[in-house]
């Protein structure tokens, strides 16, 4: 068993996570956190100094992390610095008082690194061929063009949402005139980039926000049409500093920096077209972990070609039961009957992945008990990590596994996350 360590120094956030190797290449996240420190403030275009209490600031979070590293005997920490230390003269100078005060080797990265190492925590996590990517941080935005599944384009803009911030000061008291400024200004700089597609396409972006009411507790591969985002962005410009602090979902700490963000979210779901935003809780953490862990267990990109079955299998290896011969043949005869019976049944080959999954994970509610182990199964499919589809596909699997033993209109009103289905899919549940 290995646990890695991985620290990204953001300009606005630090976060750490460890991720946990086991035995034939599973792993699992078993710590994270995060902690705003911004970083970048205090920083201008012209003086481009990192500021001493700002430095304070993430050396007094480093130490806690170092010793949590110390703690779980962690011997592997893949740790990094990105666009207000890479922008910062004394950038380089902090990163050696990092080293010496807290005992981790910290490395700058290149805003073209960067925007690879996000794309990586997308692709490996998120199945979608063709998109538009951004990541959204204090300092800076990257953006990158994917095609069949290959990152074509990538650049690093910096207008974060703490650089835009500070230079139209616009953390507090926000009039009319100054929002229409900023978004020109945006629209000014991404007009200068030359590869920006011309024809619709879907836009995945790396941000952090909560869905109010929302029934699954995530929001990775959360789709939000663009019209939704639009008016989020018009309901925060209205707000007062004092009311963006009330607002649900929103992190206190960030209402004076979340009109900036919210206008460069919305003017590259514009100029991109788009029709809805898909959200990734994943990116620069997680691809520095793929990146490792590729070259060692995964050197020809199967888990990726077939991220569904891989990630299911990938979970099922993380729980301390065995895939036993009960399982096979249920999963096997299973698959059988939608085979010969495909011409009755009418389902189209995605429902079958979404079976064969069901089938998988069935009976990994008796981890809990064997009494009422389908529901139990129905509650750890919805909530496992499990990626390669949408969360509507993840919640009729649960539901599959939750009426292994018989159907139960009763259960169904009571589950929450039904409500997040269609009656075609309602139907497509019945029939699996």
């Amino acid at each position: 068993m290995e646990r890695i360590a991985i620290i990204d120094l953001g300009s606005n956030s630090i976060r750490f996570i460890i991720m946990q190797i086991g035995e034939h290449g599973a792993y699992k996240l078993i710590y994270q956190e995060k902690k705003s420190i911004r970083l970048a403030e205090g920083m201008t275009l012209t003086s481009r100094l990192l500021t001493e209490e700002a430095q304070q600031r993430a050396l007094s979070c480093l130490a806690v992390y170092s010793h949590i590293i110390e703690v779980q005997k962690i011997k592997k920490v893949l740790a990094v610095a990105t666009a207000a230390v890479r922008n910062a003269i004394n950038g380089a100078s902090f990163l050696k008082r990092v080293r010496m005060s807290t005992g981790i080797p910290m490395t700058i990265i290149s805003g073209k690194a960067e925007a690879a190492l996000g794309f990586s925590g997308v692709s490996h996590t998120i199945d979608q061929k063709d998109f538009l990517l951004f990541d959204l941080g204090g300092a800076s935005v990257e953006i990158s063009l994917v095609k069949n599944k290959k990152r074509i384009h990538s650049i690093s803009i910096p207008i974060g949402a703490v650089t835009l911030t500070e230079m139209f000061q616009s953390s507090r008291e926000v009039n009319q005139d100054k929002i229409e400024t900023i978004q020109r200004f945006i629209q000014n700089v991404l007009s200068k980039v030359e590869w920006f597609p011309s024809e619709p396409l879907p836009v995945i972006a790396k941000i952090h926000q909560r869905a109010v009411n929302y029934p699954l507790p995530k929001l990775h591969n959360y789709r939000f049409p663009v019209e939704d985002v639009f008016e989020e962005v018009r309901m925060i410009t209205g707000k007062s500093y004092e009311e963006r602090q009330k607002i649900s979902g929103l992190s206190s700490e960030r209402a004076d920096i979340i009109i900036a963000g919210a206008l460069v979210i919305q003017e590259i779901l514009r100029k991109a077209k788009a029709s809805y935003l898909t959200i990734s809780g994943c990116g620069l953490r997680e691809g520095l972990f793929f990146h490792y862990y590729d070259p060692i267990y995964d050197k020809n990109g199967d888990k990726q070609h077939d991220m569904l079955r891989c990630s299911v299998e990938n979970y099922l290896d993380t729980l301390p039961i065995t895939y036993d011969f009960h399982t096979k043949y249920v999963t096997a005869t299973a698959l059988a009957m939608f085979d010969q019976w495909q011409k009755v049944h009418k389902l189209d080959p995605r429902m079958r992945d979404i079976l064969a999954a069901a089938a998988r994970l069935h009976d990994i509610g008796n981890l809990i008990n064997y009494y009422s182990h389908a529901r139990h199964s129905c509650y750890m499919t919805a909530n496992a990590h499990i990626f390669g589809w949408t969360h509507s596909e993840q919640v009729m699997c649960a539901l599959i596994c939750a009426f292994h033993h018989g159907y139960s209109g009763k259960y169904l009103k009571a589950n929450g996350q039904a409500h997040i289905l269609t009656a075609a899919q309602m139907r497509q549940v019945r029939i699996l």
